[in-house]
């Protein structure tokens, strides 16, 4: 079910309006896990019983792992790796099978039945990262204990299921243990938050869409300036679009009486591409930073580990953003920036470095170069392939073969 539609202003309304209703803590959250499995069966309803049972499987090994004693490391570890290993084994089948079937050559021997319609189950790629952050902090003790209805609010929680922000359970399941009814303030900045979300979504970002129509389908119609024009509409559309739909998450959440993680702070004000990626999709960033990049080494690695480290991740993070290789290669491309200026911040002596943050001058032509990078890596995530691409590559850069 997608927010912007009738069929989910429809649900919502019902939804508050018997929630509103609600007067006990365990009601509530028997509430919460009926919309959450409501909400799914709207999209595609096979599939929850996917989410179900993938869910089952991850509270299994996690009950499982706070019961085991410490000094079980190989027993714990086992437990830990079939749990990720559903997880990811469910994401790589459903998201990402066709891609490497066709890729391997392997559909010509009759995979392709198999995968061809396959329709990939909603929000897949954002449930399966918030499953194995609940397992690895389990395992690592950061979650001691957890309620069995606590995970499964966790798990069911409709308002971040279509595009997050990703959860963290220490974050909200203190929240589930306190009942409170929603005062005036917190639901006009619920409604508030909401509405915004839909202005941005369905005025700004959606407006956008004729004028990216060169990245989309690049061919002898359109000049250089039509290029740019439409990556720039691209970089405006892309941002309205996603903090549209976390700003309605977040207002969901709130008229539900819940506080959840912002998702974006001005990413197009950034100095460089390490600051972008700290102010965009904060969530995922900060996952990929903890769940990948640190268990790689993270920055206490020699400098070549550590570029090629963000590099990698970076590349896992594209191809989590759709299942076609010009995702990946628009992960390598912000994984190759965030490398070079890695590089860049410790081969240059800091006192220079102070020197030239202090300079307004520069902290602007910073931000316009960070910018005109974040637009150029764009145009990787939104065409259909490579070879659009390319295509739309050689009209913008006079320089590109």
């Amino acid at each position: 079910m997608i927010f912007n539609t009738w069929l989910f202003g429809l649900f919502a309304v019902v939804l508050f309006a018997l929630y509103s209703r609600v007067r006990s803590l365990w009601l509530r959250n028997a509430f919460l896990m009926a919309a959450g499995i409501i909400f799914y069966i709207a999209s595609v309803p096979i599939y929850i019983l996917l989410v179900l049972s993938l869910a089952l499987i991850t509270w299994l090994c996690a009950s499982a792992l706070v019961r085991m004693p410490t000094e079980s490391r190989p027993a714990r570890k086992l437990v830990l790796t079939l749990g990720i290993v559903a997880n990811v084994g469910v994401l790589g089948f459903f998201k990402y099978g066709k891609l490497f079937g066709t890729t391997l050559g392997l559909c010509h021997s009759g995979c392709g039945g198999v995968f061809a319609n396959l329709v990939v189950p909603l929000a897949i790629s954002f449930f399966t990262f918030e499953f194995i952050h609940f397992l690895v902090d389990v395992y690592y003790g950061k979650i001691e204990k957890f309620k069995t209805v606590e995970f499964w609010v966790f798990a069911l929680f409709f308002p971040t299921m279509v595009a997050g922000p990703i959860k963290r359970f220490q974050n909200f399941a203190p929240q589930l243990r306190r009942f409170a009814h929603v005062h005036s303030l917190q639901t006009a900045a619920g409604v508030y938050r909401v509405l915004l979300g839909l202005a941005k979504k369905s005025i700004i970002a959606d407006s956008m869409t004729p004028m990216t129509q060169p990245l989309l389908t690049p061919g002898a119609p359109y000049g250089t300036a039509d290029y740019w024009i439409g990556a720039l509409a691209y970089s405006v559309k892309i941002y309205f679009d996603f903090t549209g739909y976390s700003d309605i998450a977040i207002g969901l959440a709130e008229l539900l009486g819940f506080r959840i993680v912002e998702n974006f702070d001005r990413p197009y004000w950034a100095r460089n591409i390490s600051n972008f990626w700290q102010r965009w999709h904060i969530s995922l960033s900060s996952w990929i930073r903890d769940y990948l990049f640190i268990p790689l080494g993270g920055s206490r690695r020699k400098l070549g580990r550590v570029l090629f480290n963000l590099t990698i991740v970076m590349a896992i993070a594209g191809l989590w953003h759709g299942a076609s290789w010009h995702f990946v290669v628009w992960g390598l491309f912000q994984g190759a920036g965030l490398a070079i200026h890695r590089a860049y911040s410790l081969i240059v002596p800091k006192d220079i470095l102070a020197r030239l943050g202090s300079s307004p001058a520069l902290n602007y032509v910073s931000i316009a170069v960070t910018f005109v990078f974040v637009t150029l890596g764009w145009v990787l995530f939104a065409s259909p392939s490579l070879a659009a691409a390319a295509t739309v590559y050689r009209h913008l850069l006079p320089i590109a073969p």
